[in-house]
C-alpha cells in the first residue's frame, strides 16, 4: 500500500515537473531547461569553490560543508525560477513583435513559434557556453633554465643548485648502493655533459695539540 502510494506520488510529481520544464509544445522543449540547469549548477559550483577555497593543512568544519551544499541547492533552485520568468518574457516579446491587426496565417504562427524556440534555446545554452568558455586553461610548466655547463662551476654549486631541485627519479629505486655511486648515477642521468667529475677524497683535519 505504501509502495503504491509513493510510486503514484512520484509519478504525479515527475509529470508536473516535466510539464513545468517544457518551454513549448513538443517534448524537445524540455532540453533548454536541462541545459540551463546544468550550466547554472556548474557556474554555482565554480563560484562556491572560489568563495570557500580550501587551503592545505586546514580542517574544514562540518557547518561549512553543510553551508556550501545549502547554498548550491539555493542557487540552482533560484536560477530555475529565473529561467521560468525569462521564458515568459521571451515569449511575450516575440508575440509583441509578431502582433498584427489582421488575422495571422498558419505560416505566420509557425514562424512565431520557431522564433520563440530559437531564442529560448540560445538563452538556455548560454550558462553552459559561458562555463566552457571561461574554464581555467592548463598552465604551461615553468621553463627550466640551465645555469651553467661548466663542470667546475657545477661542482661548486652542487647538484641541487645546478639542477634546480629536480626530482631524482633514478635514485628512488637504488637502495643498496653507496652515496658515491648515487652521485655518479645522478650526474650521468641529469647532466648534459658526458664528463664525470671524480672528486678527490677530502683530507681529514686533526686538531693540533698546543
Amino acid at each position: 500500500m505504501w509502495d503504491t502510494s509513493i510510486w503514484s506520488y512520484m509519478q504525479n510529481e515527475g509529470f508536473e515537473l516535466f510539464e513545468w520544464a517544457k518551454c513549448g509544445e513538443g517534448l524537445l522543449s524540455v532540453v533548454p531547461t536541462g541545459l540551463w540547469a546544468a550550466g547554472s549548477a556548474l557556474l554555482s559550483q565554480r563560484l562556491l569553490a572560489a568563495l570557500f577555497r580550501r587551503f592545505v593543512f586546514r580542517r574544514v568544519p562540518l557547518w561549512e560543508l553543510i553551508l556550501q551544499h545549502l547554498l548550491f541547492i539555493w542557487m540552482v533552485i533560484y536560477s530555475l525560477h529565473f529561467w521560468a520568468m525569462l521564458v515568459r518574457i521571451l515569449k511575450t516579446v516575440v508575440e509583441y513583435c509578431f502582433e498584427e491587426d489582421s488575422m495571422m496565417s498558419e505560416d505566420y504562427e509557425e514562424s512565431r513559434k520557431m522564433m520563440q524556440q530559437w531564442m529560448i534555446w540560445m538563452c538556455g545554452a548560454a550558462p553552459l557556453a559561458i562555463y566552457i568558455h571561461t574554464r581555467p586553461r592548463p598552465e604551461m610548466p615553468p621553463l627550466m633554465i640551465w645555469i651553467t655547463t661548466s663542470p667546475w662551476q657545477r661542482r661548486e654549486m652542487g647538484p641541487y643548485g645546478y639542477y634546480l631541485n629536480r626530482p631524482l627519479s633514478s635514485l628512488q629505486s637504488s637502495t643498496n648502493i653507496t652515496l658515491r655511486q648515487q652521485a655518479l648515477t645522478m650526474r650521468r642521468a641529469f647532466s648534459d655533459s658526458k664528463i664525470i667529475i671524480k672528486e678527490p677524497p677530502k683530507k681529514k683535519r686533526h686538531s693540533k695539540s698546543v
